[in-house]
């Protein structure tokens, strides 16, 4: 059976999502039997919603990552989305996920696009290689819609969820609808409660500022290629949570200290970026070149301990109160922009960036597409093939 109906927006699905029935109990001990061998300061850790996280366990998570074995329990718990499924009445997720009949048919259209668009992004995953698993990626994105419609939908929403589904599984469907709601809405975008178009813009001004800051050699050239060179670069990072931007093993090392850290780890990882290309950055003439020099090499970027060893150790302290004082700011501003110039910057009719995504690993971003538009009209006194040896 299909997914959804195209252009009849009223049918609902043919199955009916899976709800959450194990108690927390049983999930404790679950993620008890999983945490045995694991290093010690797992042992003693306990994944619930009340749980602490202490400087060892925050230093371990930066070094290794969670343990695959609890990582979807400590996103489910730490993240807030246990709290949030508690929050609310227990048919919550089954009302919103059974149908579509409050979106437009360009909602559905598009996510049936960016579902496609996944399962060739996911296309070594089993999960998705059946009808199956996109039909629960569909219904999950269709839930978070339907529940945060200031947001609505978004290219790549697909892909965030996606890479949830594959560490969760399909039998854990709910839980991985409210861990999506809880990392846009409360660990990744708090400051604009998961209105991820707004945020991702916030965040490439706040990184422009963090950029001048503290690695102004950089931002210097960056600053020659165009105002709006930063956003080419780096709105699509942001937009997409790095799913089509760095290999999916990387990118969950990255949630995995966001989980436990907070919105300011995807700041220091976009730095960390800028600086591990920092070579192409100073030396390229042209936006849209720089833009799909620095998209090939992070689509080859497989060591995330080299990557968050910049992160964490290679850019200084960041005060947590600054980088927040510094998003109300930029969020004050974009809004006071929006009023004098109600036209969305840079988005399609349907709310959507404008352009496709693409669907490999390391794929093309929603800035590789701005790019083209913002290129610089110098030419670049290097060509590609150069570019990529040097970067």
């Amino acid at each position: 059976m299909a997914i959804v109906a195209r252009g009849f927006p009223g049918l609902t699905f043919g199955t009916t999502p899976w709800s959450a029935t194990d108690s927390t109990t049983k999930r404790a001990g679950q993620a008890k039997e999983a945490k045995e061998g694991l290093a010690r300061c797992w042992q003693s850790f306990e994944i619930s919603g009340c749980a602490k996280v202490t400087k060892d366990i925050k230093e371990e998570v930066r070094r290794h990552g969670f343990p695959p074995s609890i990582r979807a329990d400590a996103y489910f718990f730490l993240s807030g989305g246990s709290l949030l499924q508690r929050e609310h009445p227990a048919d919550t997720y089954n009302k919103l996920a059974a149908s579509t009949s409050n979106l437009s048919d360009d909602a559905i259209y598009n996510v049936e696009d960016d579902v496609r668009n996944a399962r060739v992004l996911f296309k070594d995953t089993r999960l998705f290689s059946t009808a199956k698993g996109a039909e629960v990626l569909s219904r999950i994105i269709f839930a978070y819609i339907q529940r945060n419609p200031a947001c609505g939908y978004f290219k790549g929403l697909a892909g965030i969820a996606a890479l949830l589904l594959s560490t969760f599984g399909k039998e854990r469907e709910e839980q991985v609808f409210w861990t999506l709601v809880a990392l846009l809405e409360r660990r990744f975008f708090p400051v604009t409660n998961g209105q991820v178009l707004v945020a991702a813009r916030v965040e490439v001004h706040v990184l422009q500022v963090l950029l001048e800051q503290r690695l102004h050699a950089l931002a210097a050239p960056l600053a020659k290629l165009g105002p709006e060179a930063m956003e080419s670069l780096s709105y699509g990072w942001f937009l997409t949570a790095f799913t089509r931007v760095l290999p999916h093993e990387v990118v969950l090392r990255i949630w995995d200290c966001v989980v436990v850290e907070g919105p300011k780890v995807s700041l220091r990882v976009a730095m960390a970026l800028i600086k591990m290309c920092a070579s192409s950055v100073q030396s390229c003439t042209n936006i849209d070149v720089l833009c799909r020099v620095v998209e090939a090499r992070l689509s080859r970027c497989q060591d995330a301990n080299a990557l968050l060893a910049v992160a964490f150790k290679g850019l200084g302290s960041l005060s947590g109160a600054s980088v927040d004082a510094a998003r109300v700011r930029a969020l004050t501003a974009f809004q006071r922009s929006r009023s004098t110039c109600p036209a969305p910057l840079a988005l399609g009719a349907t709310g959507s960036v404008s352009g496709t995504l693409s669907t490999n690993s390391g794929g093309s971003t929603a800035s590789g597409r701005a790019a083209s538009r913002h290129a610089s009209p110098r030419k670049s006194p290097k060509g590609m093939s150069a570019l990529l040896s040097t970067a």
